[in-house]
């Protein structure tokens, strides 16, 4: 269990503007002597200045607002039709009225054979059932009619399963735009243990023919198949393959790997959105963090965010009452964002992206699920087409923090494991533990 409570988020900073006239800087009276041409070519600039400081001002509201960067998901459409990787069409996208984004009118439910029995109800269609046994579940995907599509309606109709079912949502990676960052002083390009550990992630594909990859050893199950349609979803392969990239893959100078006698276990669970963004549905979620509950893992690392969700809050305590260290990159929504989720549970280590010299990622999620800072800016990882790229976010930060716990966890316990870095963590904040770096920054 992490050996520090996480509290409620810290309080967002709520900042009004209102515009102010030269009139008003004057008193409320405006010089009209027509000799006094000095004194209204004195009130004209000062108009101008403060025009030019409240728009300033807007203009940063709404980039607080906004936060995430342009390319961001924001500009998907409401509605996105995904397809298989054979044409055929797998589900709709959709975006919700709380802004986070769903397979369309499709839940899930945990519970026993005969609890996912009463699913037999007008307007519903259950369209699979699985049991995951390395998660302790036994989970039921369905489809609701449209007058069905809400947890007040899902309560009407299965009152007995409605504190057991969520919806299908889609969760997404966690890189962005590349931000410029100062001089290096943190990472050494060394690698952080000789130890044979056992590392998980769930993420996209990762490109293993990379040059970067010819001395590591990952093995990748993916979790991309439709029952309810033909063939698979369309893989995608950049994210997870930066991320790996920092966990085992050749870097910089040294061309040393943070965990070069590691072996790391790969669920791949992102569908192509567009050519620029993916997504995951949760069901896959749930099956890929079950086929990683049966590698006997010390750490899994999970760059992907999204909503509060029942059952893979349930997932994740499991995970975690199995003595697997959960790692989870903080999001970047932005820093006046609400917490994104699974970092924001509290069995999750969440973790921001910082410059290497300790500046914070712009976009990074802040509060008290923030619990240790890494170099996650202007950092340059693997590419699928090989080479390198340089990129941004707390997707690239997690992994190095979960490297290092893996080390430390070897012949340790989860808890030691986290006071040596807690110990090793440079304090970056306030005195102790804060909302912006955790604990402080990691320097591998």
């Amino acid at each position: 269990m992490i050996p520090v409570i996480k509290s409620t988020m810290l309080s967002a900073l709520v900042l009004c503007c209102v515009p102010v006239t030269a009139a008003a800087l004057t008193g409320g009276s405006v010089l009209d002597n027509p000799a006094s041409s000095i004194t209204r070519q004195v009130e004209r600039n000062a108009e101008r200045l403060v025009e030019r400081a409240a728009d300033r001002r807007i203009e940063s509201r709404l980039e607080e607002k906004a936060g995430i960067p342009e390319e961001g998901l924001q500009n998907l459409p409401e509605v996105l039709t995904i397809n298989t990787a054979e044409g055929e069409k797998a589900f709709n996208d959709v975006l919700l009225e709380d802004g986070f984004r769903a397979v369309e009118r499709q839940w899930l439910v945990a519970g026993t054979a005969e609890e996912i029995k009463r699913l037999d109800h007008p307007g519903i269609t259950v369209l699979e059932q699985k049991a995951l046994d390395g998660l302790g579940m036994i989970i039921a995907r369905f489809r609701v009619r449209a007058d069905m599509d809400s947890l007040e309606a899902l309560r009407i109709a299965l009152p007995e399963l409605a504190d057991r079912l969520d919806r299908n949502h889609t969760y997404s990676p966690q890189a962005g735009t590349s931000s410029p960052s100062g001089n290096p002083l943190a990472s050494s390009g060394e690698s952080l243990c000789e130890a044979p550990v056992r590392i998980g992630m769930i993420d996209t594909s990762v490109a293993t023919d990379h040059a970067d990859f010819r001395d590591a050893r990952v093995v990748e199950q993916r979790f991309l198949s439709i029952d309810d349609a033909a063939g698979e979803l369309s893989s995608v392969t950049a994210h997870g393959t930066a991320v790996a990239g920092q966990l085992v893959g050749r870097r910089g100078e040294s061309g040393q790997a943070r965990l070069p006698a590691a072996t790391l276990f790969n669920a791949s669970v992102f569908y192509r959105r567009t050519e620029d963004l993916s997504g995951a549905t949760l069901g896959h979620l749930l099956e890929g963090l079950n086929w990683l509950a049966a590698q006997q893992l010390s750490v899994i690392n999970i760059s992907l965010t999204g909503p509060n969700n029942r059952l893979l809050a349930a997932a994740i305590k499991n995970l975690q009452k199995q003595g697997t260290l959960l790692v989870a990159a903080v999001g970047n929504d932005g820093p006046t964002a609400p917490p994104l989720y699974p970092a924001a549970y509290p069995e999750v280590v969440g973790v921001t992206a910082t410059s290497r010299t300790g500046e914070l990622y712009r976009w990074a999620n802040r509060g008290d699920q923030v619990m240790f800072a890494a170099h996650g800016v202007e950092v340059e990882v693997s590419h699928p087409g090989g080479g390198t790229v340089t990129d941004s976010g707390t997707s690239l930060a997690a992994p190095v923090v979960a490297a290092a716990l893996a080390c430390q966890v070897n012949g340790s316990d989860d808890e030691m494991a986290l006071e040596a870095l807690i110990d090793q963590a440079q304090d970056l904040g306030e005195p102790g533990r804060d909302g912006l770096f955790g604990f402080g920054f990691l320097p591998y």
